[in-house]
């Protein structure tokens, strides 16, 4: 009585089909062992799983092909199961597939019990069932030429780089040279999701006429590119930011040859190149020729309480007629205090110019910071009356002498 292999081959039992011995065993090498070793089958995927078997026999069977192009569309993820081992000699062998998934959806090719491959939709893939899963049959090689495909998604043999942006790179090792040779820290294989940890002790490049060696690209809608440079212990860190799109920037900074001197500050010619220069500064006995103070004109008339912001004018020049008495506040802005911006021993003198006209209206109180200061007047009264038809020129001098400590020295002229 005949038996059969791991792969369903007739073993013709001793004396046995006389007459017809030779019909079998064309057969067995036509097309059992034939489809073995080079023999493809279409097989439709289902949406359950999809298990192929070997019978007894040495008919055509598809879990004997070599090749298994999986057509048809199973509406989701499905495994075909293919066997393992059969009845017959008893030895345990191992079986090649090479699987084309031509159907719609990714199948995974596994043993009844064991693990498997997934294959995507529209991949190839060599597999090899062990006997007890399905795996991939190598992991090394001494060497590989890659012509052409993709490795996740990106173009092998391509003349230019891919596109993109690093969201996170970091390696530790030196980048350097034409190529890019890193070494990582705790590398992952090709498809990890995540980068890889560590840092990179040196990186450098190549700049040429037109490209750069290094390149900080910009999120459209949320940031311009910056480069971020950390403390020690990468826990504070500075930014330096491209303009906005719509500044349609595009301009080079060229730095000085060396690191300048003391108190100098970097200036620019107008073209971008830049220098090195040091603040004019007034010291004991300078000699300039003038100056121009910010004055401030409005079509205000004086009365009630007048804030003048000393960070911004050294003349306030009201041009209607005032129509009462008033106090003047000074302050440096509606945000800081003019204590604030001045040093003990520092002063600064400011005018405001008021126009009167038939009544005698006044400066009748002097703040400073919201508190009242009592004015040391020229001639060593206060003014007890305005100038009608006339501007009046109020000066004051206020001279810090200690914290929120003022003196103020004040005189009224009039133009008329």
């Amino acid at each position: 009585m005949s038996t059969y292999s791991n792969l369903k081959i007739e073993l013709i039992g001793t004396g046995e089909q006389d007459g017809t011995w030779g019909t079998t065993t064309n057969l067995n090498l036509g097309s059992a062992l034939e489809q073995a070793i080079v023999g493809t089958v279409d097989q439709e995927v289902t949406a359950s799983n999809l298990t192929l078997s070997l019978s007894n026999s040495n008919a055509l069977q598809p879990a004997r092909s070599l090749r298994l192009n999986l057509t048809g569309s199973s509406g989701g993820a499905s495994n075909l199961i293919v066997p393992t081992s059969a009845t017959g000699t008893g030895l345990v062998i191992g079986k090649n597939f090479y699987v084309k998934n031509s159907s719609n959806t990714a199948v995974t090719v596994k043993t009844a019990s064991g693990s498997g491959i997934l294959v995507p939709a529209g991949k190839s893939a060599s597999l090899y069932q062990d006997g007890t899963n399905v795996v991939e049959p190598v992991n090394y090689a001494t060497s590989w030429t890659i012509a052409g495909g993709v490795i996740n998604a990106a173009t092998i043999g391509a003349t230019t780089a891919s596109t993109g942006a690093f969201t996170t790179l970091s390696a530790t090792g030196a980048v350097s040279g034409a190529g890019v040779t890193a070494r990582f820290a705790t590398p992952g294989a090709i498809g990890n999701t995540s980068p890889s940890t560590g840092a990179f002790t040196a990186l450098s490049g190549i700049s040429t006429g037109s490209v750069p060696s290094l390149e900080a690209k910009g999120t459209s809608g949320v940031t311009s590119g910056y480069l971020e440079l950390n403390c020690s212990e990468n826990s504070h860190a500075i930014k330096l930011l491209g303009p906005p799109h719509s500044a349609s920037a595009n301009y080079t900074l060229t730095f000085p040859n060396n690191d300048g001197d003391a108190n100098q500050f970097l200036q620019t010619n107008g073209s971008g190149v830049m220098s090195w220069a040091g603040a004019a500064i007034l010291n004991n006995y300078s000699t300039f020729v003038n100056s121009t103070e910010k004055i401030t004109i409005s079509a205000t008339a004086a009365t009630g309480t007048i804030n003048y912001d000393t960070g911004t004018q050294s003349v306030v020049y009201y041009t209607s007629a005032a129509t009462g008495d008033w106090t003047v506040n000074f302050r440096d802005s509606s945000g800081a205090t003019l204590n604030s911006k001045m040093g003990t021993g520092e002063s600064i003198t400011v005018v405001h110019l008021v126009t009167l006209t038939g009544a005698e209206y006044r400066n009748t109180t002097v703040q400073v910071d919201g508190s009242a200061k009592t004015p040391e007047w020229q001639g060593g009264a206060a003014p007890t009356a305005g100038n009608p038809n006339s501007i009046d020129s109020y000066t004051y001098t206020i001279i810090k002498t200690g914290d929120a400590a003022f003196t103020v020295l004040a005189a009224l002229s009039q133009y008329a």
